[in-house]
């Protein structure tokens, strides 16, 4: 505005001063005065007028460009505000924007699905490699899911490891399974950064449009109850949303607020199973095993509340103090039992984990050499290289490992060789049978040779019959667990058991309770 004051002053000196200055130089310029005002006036709002123009020509050019500057930096805004900074995909908002324009045209017959899916066991990652790794896997998670889907919907980033999808227009429902399909085969690759190459696993919710509901937050609510009942299901699996699910989530919601508040207060109990030396007819140890009664759901199962306790990532502090009430009560019994405590496969993620378990054992002063660790084969699949540093830091220390349920997972003998198992445990499912299934006796067989080959110990689970009992003796199985001895129950009463023991021989009988 100054420069535009100071041009106008500068057209008005120079019209002053021609016309002031002219009739001095040249004596013979005579102008009529009432002329001289007219020319100067005339002058004067003719430079106005010039100068105007081009201002105003100038001002409306720049003001095209700020325009154009501002439209831009609110387009880029705009898309900042609806994309994931770290993946690029869309976000949730933008997700909720796009709905409409993806349903519009669906045909009544037809129908998009809407999916949710998040990461197995990100958070361990992430707490094992860092921050950066899990963004890079993160990155890598979403080019995938991005190129399966194609250009027919749309993938977003929800927040942390969770996404949603809004697949292409389906005719059949198989279609969409297809679809479900397809995306897990091409999740379950291996992920390789580097030097390093990691498995992951994702489960996947389902609800469709318009069957399961018109809006989207609806749908995303439904798909992600379905998701749940996935991962619940197994590893890598998917399930389509279905309405007795809703009771289903409720229940389990009114559960994981009653668990966190048993752990906090130590309702969670610790009971003892006792493990039998066939060999010598005594206890050999026993194994803690998790029990909670609550005052509404009753007794609830443990193969019901340690899923939720690890989905909540509450498993380690409920760990942290079974672990230790067990190594209180197994400082009473004879230094020769050992204790078995099972341990989740989340926990197998945690560098921290041997420490943990180290200083429990330095607290009740209970020898490392007498604690038995028991791990699934699950534990080994999800991360090979985390478990078997943290495995063998345990063993450093004089822990023992076991392999739990060995036989009835994604077995493989590499386990037994390339970690430090000093344990076996034979699942039950081949014990009960073993008698009249020949399969299942042949598979009982093939893993004692095996364990007496590798030098390990083996130790069947569920006995139920002195038959199996006998049967597995006689094939060299030296050590036994099930209802024929006893059930699980509390440390008195496993005391008790010790004390039964006549000339160091546990009496038993089928007649044993098996409740």
């Amino acid at each position: 505005m100054t420069r535009s004051i100071v041009a106008l002053l500068a057209i008005v000196l120079v019209i002053f001063t021609g016309v002031k200055v002219l009739p001095v130089l040249f004596p013979t310029y005579q102008i009529h005065n009432s002329q001289m005002t007219f020319d100067v006036v005339t002058s004067l709002l003719l430079g106005i007028a010039i100068f105007s123009l081009g201002y105003g020509t100038w001002a409306t050019r720049r003001l095209r460009k700020e325009l154009k500057a501002r439209s831009s930096a609110h387009s880029e805004a705009l898309a900042l505000a609806q994309h994931d900074p770290l993946t690029g995909l869309p976000n949730r908002r933008r997700l909720l924007e796009a709905f409409a324009d993806l349903t519009r045209e669906v045909k009544p017959d037809c129908f998009r699905a809407v999916m949710m899916l998040d990461l197995d066991g990100f958070k361990p990652i992430n707490d094992v490699y860092g921050h950066a790794f899990g963004d890079n896997l993160l990155r890598s998670f979403a080019d995938r899911l991005a190129e399966t889907l194609g250009k027919e919907g749309i993938v977003a980033r929800l927040g942390g490891d969770e996404f949603a999808i809004v697949s292409p227009v389906f005719k059949d429902k198989s279609e969409a399974a297809g679809f479900a399909r397809r995306l897990l085969t091409r999740i379950n690759d291996r992920f390789e950064f580097g030097d390093r190459q990691i498995s992951i696993g994702t489960g996947i919710g389902i609800a469709l449009y318009p069957h399961d509901g018109h809006a989207v937050t609806e749908l995303l609510r439904r798909a992600d109850i379905a998701l749940y009942r996935a991962k619940s299901s197994g590893r890598s699996t998917y399930r389509f949303f279905e309405v007795d699910m809703d009771a289903s989530i409720l229940h389990r919601t009114l559960l994981e607020q009653r668990l966190r508040r048993a752990i906090s207060e130590h309702e969670v109990k610790a009971y003892y199973q006792p493990i039998l030396d066939m060999d010598s007819g005594r206890i050999a140890g026993f194994e803690a095993l998790a029990r909670w009664t609550d005052a509404d759901f009753g007794k609830v199962p443990p193969l019901q509340f340690i899923p939720i306790a690890e989905d909540c990532g509450i498993i380690s502090e409920l760990t942290q103090h079974l672990l230790e009430d067990a190594c209180k009560v197994a400082t009473t019994w004879p230094d020769d039992l050992y204790l078995s405590f099972n341990l989740s496969p989340v926990q197998l993620q945690d560098p921290a984990l041997p420490t943990q378990i180290n200083a429990i054992l330095k607290k009740f002063e209970f020898p490392p050499r007498r604690l038995v660790l028991e791990i699934t084969e699950t534990s080994l699949v999800k991360n090979p290289e985390s478990a078997k540093r943290i495995l063998t830091e345990l063993t450093e220390a004089g822990i023992s490992i076991a392999l739990d349920d060995f036989g009835a997972g994604h077995s493989s003998l590499s386990y037994l060789r390339d970690f430090p198992i000093k344990k076996v445990k034979i699942d039950k499912s081949f014990t009960e049978r073993m008698l009249e299934d020949k399969q299942c006796a042949a598979i009982v067989e093939a893993i004692l040779v095996l364990s007496k080959g590798l030098d390990i110990d083996a130790v069947a689970e569920g006995i139920e019959e002195s038959a199996v009992h006998d049967a597995l003796n006689s094939n060299g199985c030296h050590y036994g667990q099930g209802f024929l001895y006893a059930a699980a129950v509390t440390s008195d009463e496993a005391c008790s058991l010790l004390e039964s023991q006549v000339d160091g021989r546990f009496p038993f009988s089928e007649k044993t309770d098996a409740a």
